[in-house]
């Protein structure tokens, strides 16, 4: 890397020391594809790279080296959508004299004018990776303006090759594409995001007489998020608030929002509280159609003489086992939002409640002071009927486990009364999302769960079965008031597991009733 690069680097290192550690990490959607929400002020960013160029070599020149070792840099600007990078780029690589047989250059430069497409994945997509690092892979197409100087030989003047060419000089522009790989590391805020990155270039050069050119870099660089600093959040990277989000959420409660928190002496004996106000108790639909997609989860901590020493929101499956997390240290965050996945990425059950606790861990002194070890609060959220979307604007899926069948029939006549009354709530709730949907198709798939993991109990039990199930969902939905012409039945067996065989305690997600709705022709 050249000096000048190097000193480049200088104030991005001291913003990095100086500037908070509770800003945005470098966002990622946790999505492949991001949606208007993801498009915020604070995802404009700026890089810089340099390092190493690899000798250029031609396929018409036999891939001989036409050039030594040389050096490559980088400056650009871009914009982050949903983890998607989109941004353009001025690379520079200057190569020196070739020093194998036959090598005809005497120095090599490329000038490429680029548009990069890089996609940031962090934890937030994959979550066994560790919160400080991140795999951008990418492509790049650009403009390739070569220059260079031949060397002054016999072979060169019998060639006919021109003895030097300028820059963009007809026979030496020509289009460049680019594969492209980075590790990027997070070290607490989005001033200074530090990357090592890999590439292999491609382009077909006239300039020689025709031929197909490839070279490699490897590059240490850095990108910043200047506008960074419009967004503040507590909370670590792998569970911090989408920036738009979180920007909603401070206005839907702002008087909340700007009171700072009051600290005790710690004389005072009064003992610390801890609350949850929730945006939303029921019919929580987080499809992205702009009606009850975010819970917005407000923590109250009052009576504290210290910021406490950590904290931690749960959100538990039905089943009361961990969904999604988020957690931090010192003062709880003004808000959290949560869109309605796990950590893993996976949705919400339709007509299912999730628990939320908040468990607060007090700072030393406030735990000497009240003797409160430990504050816990409880609520819940209900859902309601989400429409997954598959295909935007055509097709969508609503996944349901409230509809309650006899133990291997199809019939209601030995389930609870609880169970029976479940039923009805949930075909009511679906017989009038239906209706809403005059133009729609509905597919009813059934869904079991393969106890013994065989094809033979799928295809001689599980499959018979789950279609009668579906056709007895579909006559129920009929008799209230739906035509049947609408639906189809399908009875998919253990087909499509949510949980695997071997999570025994999730074979519950197993047992769906899948309601495809999809537009007619």
């Amino acid at each position: 890397m050249s000096r000048r690069f190097g000193k480049l680097l200088i104030p991005f290192i001291v913003l990095s020391v100086f500037c908070s550690s509770d800003l945005y990490a470098e966002y990622d959607s946790g999505k492949f594809f991001p949606t208007v929400n993801d498009f915020g002020k604070s995802g404009l960013y700026l890089e810089g790279a340099g390092g190493l160029a690899f000798p250029l070599a031609f396929t018409n020149q036999s891939f001989v080296p036409m050039t030594s070792f040389g050096h490559d840099y980088s400056a650009g600007l871009g914009f982050n959508w949903g983890g998607w990078l989109l941004g353009l780029e001025f690379n520079r690589s200057v190569y020196g004299q070739g020093t194998a047989a036959g090598a005809l250059m005497e120095n090599f430069t490329n000038n490429l004018f680029e548009f990069r497409l890089r996609r940031v994945i962090s934890k937030a997509s994959i979550s066994k990776l560790p919160s400080w690092l991140e795999i951008v892979p990418g492509i790049s197409l650009a403009g390739n303006f070569i220059t260079t100087d031949y060397y002054r030989s016999r072979r060169a003047k019998e060639d006919g090759l021109m003895t030097s060419i300028t820059f963009g000089q007809q026979g030496a522009r020509c289009l460049l594409g680019k594969l492209s790989y980075e590790n990027a590391f997070y070290f607490g805020n989005d001033y200074f995001i530090p990357y090592i990155e890999g590439d292999v270039n491609v382009f077909y050069d006239t300039s020689i007489g025709g031929g197909l050119g490839t070279y490699f870099t490897a590059n240490i660089g850095v990108r910043t998020y200047p506008t960074a600093i419009f967004h503040k959040n507590n909370a670590k990277k792998e569970k911090a608030v989408k920036p738009k989000t979180e920007k909603k959420a401070k206005k839907e409660n702002k008087k909340e929002n700007k009171k700072e928190p009051v600290f005790l002496p710690p004389t005072d004996t009064s003992p610390v509280e801890l609350a949850l106000e929730s945006n939303i108790h029921s019919n929580f639909t987080p499809d992205d159609d702009g009606t009850n997609d975010k819970a917005i989860l407000t923590p109250k901590l009052i009576n504290i003489c210290q910021a406490p020493q950590s904290w931690k929101v749960e959100i538990l499956d039905p089943k009361g086992a961990e969904f999604r997390e988020y957690s931090g240290e010192g003062m709880l965050p003004e808000t959290v939002v949560w869109d309605g996945k796990s950590d893993s990425g996976e949705d919400v059950f339709a007509m299912n409640t999730y628990e939320i606790v908040i468990t607060v861990i007090p700072s030393a002194v406030d735990i000497a002071r009240t003797g409160q070890t430990e504050l816990v609060v409880k609520d819940s959220i209900t859902t309601g009927l989400p429409m997954q979307v598959i295909i935007p604007n055509r097709k969508w899926k609503i996944v349901v486990n409230t509809i309650h069948f006899d133990p291997d029939r199809a019939t209601f006549t030995r389930i609870s009364k609880e169970q029976q009354q479940e039923n009805i709530e949930t075909l009511d709730s679906l017989a009038e999302q239906i209706k809403a949907h005059p133009d729609c198709n509905i597919t009813i798939e059934g869904y079991a769960n393969n106890v013994t993991n065989t094809e033979r109990e799928n295809r001689e039990e599980l499959v018979p079965l789950s279609q009668l199930r579906a056709e007895a969902i579909l006559q129920m939905l009929v008799e209230r008031g739906i035509d049947k012409d609408v639906f189809t039945a399908k009875g998919k067996g253990g087909a499509n597991p949510l949980a695997a065989w071997e999570d025994r305690a999730n074979w519950w997600k197993n047992r769906r009733v899948e309601f495809i709705v999809e537009k007619q022709e």
